[in-house]
């Protein structure tokens, strides 16, 4: 059997505690795998530890955090990485499309050039070819115009469309693993079905895995072939999508699955 393409092991997360107060665990020893190609989502309530996980699987944790454990993705160990070792990963091998766009993508700098920036930080000397590749996979996230929209800044694109630039910084250079933290909760219901959608056919084309991490059991039931339940920093769950929603075990997730049974039976 292949090893999986990412394997967190005994992952504890703790934030450093208020005038030499006790550090306070975000995370307490979660293990789970993901394997290349497969879907997987993280489900779990505000103040559960989702976005914390997806921020130290890329080393993005702000100072007050630290991260302990394992985590290896196509064999190189992420907590123990240098600076330079990650940035190399991340954003070539291993990427991330965050919840709220308006933050994400920097206000002073058209869209089409930010694009461009994760190719030329990634090695790519020739700026005209750089921008080039920007505007197609603008285009192939479904940007319409996206010559035009390429020369536009981010608060002048709408929810949706900014978006798909994230989604295009996200996809540019083919990584292995794409990391969706809450990305259509900002987003009208119209709107997060249509980057759903477009989520689900980058994947299939380019064959990548895929890591949705929500709030929203309605996504992660539509969405998911496995289901990772996060309750109180630890996994309560970790079973395919069909079987967590026809018989979840932890009490937190039955609770979970009984707030919207309707609507996940019908999905």
């Amino acid at each position: 059997m292949n090893p999986p393409l990412l394997s967190v092991e005994r992952l504890q997360i703790d934030a450093e505690g208020a005038r030499g107060a006790a550090p306070t665990p975000i995370l307490r020893g979660v293990s789970f795998v993901v394997q290349p190609g497969e879907t997987v989502g993280v489900l779990g309530a505000s103040g559960s530890g989702k976005t914390s996980l997806a921020l130290s699987l890329l080393g993005l944790l702000p100072p007050a955090l630290t991260a302990r454990g394992r985590v290896l993705f196509e064999g190189h160990e992420l907590l123990a990485a240098s600076r330079g070792a990650r940035r190399a990963l991340r954003g070539r091998r291993l990427s991330i499309v965050f919840q709220e766009p308006l933050t994400a993508l920097n206000p002073r700098m058209r869209v089409g050039v930010q694009v461009a920036e994760m190719a030329c930080a990634h090695g790519e000397r020739d700026a005209r070819r750089a921008m080039q590749g920007a505007v197609d996979m603008l285009g192939r996230v479904g940007l319409a115009e996206a010559e035009v929209r390429a020369q536009r800044y981010p608060h002048e694109l709408s929810g949706g469309e900014r978006q798909r630039v994230l989604l295009a910084m996200a996809l540019l250079l083919d990584p292995a693993l794409l990391i969706a933290d809450e990305p259509t909760s900002a987003l009208d219901v119209t709107v997060q079905a249509q980057v759903l959608q477009l989520l689900h056919a980058q994947q299939r084309e380019r064959g990548m895995a895929l890591l949705l991490v929500s709030h929203d059991l309605g996504v992660i039931a539509t969405s998911c072939e496995r289901t990772i339940v996060l309750h109180d920093g630890l996994v309560v769950e970790d079973v395919p999508t069909h079987q967590f929603l026809s018989a979840p075990e932890h009490a937190q997730a039955r609770a979970l699955v009984d707030a919207v049974r309707p609507a996940v039976r019908s999905a």
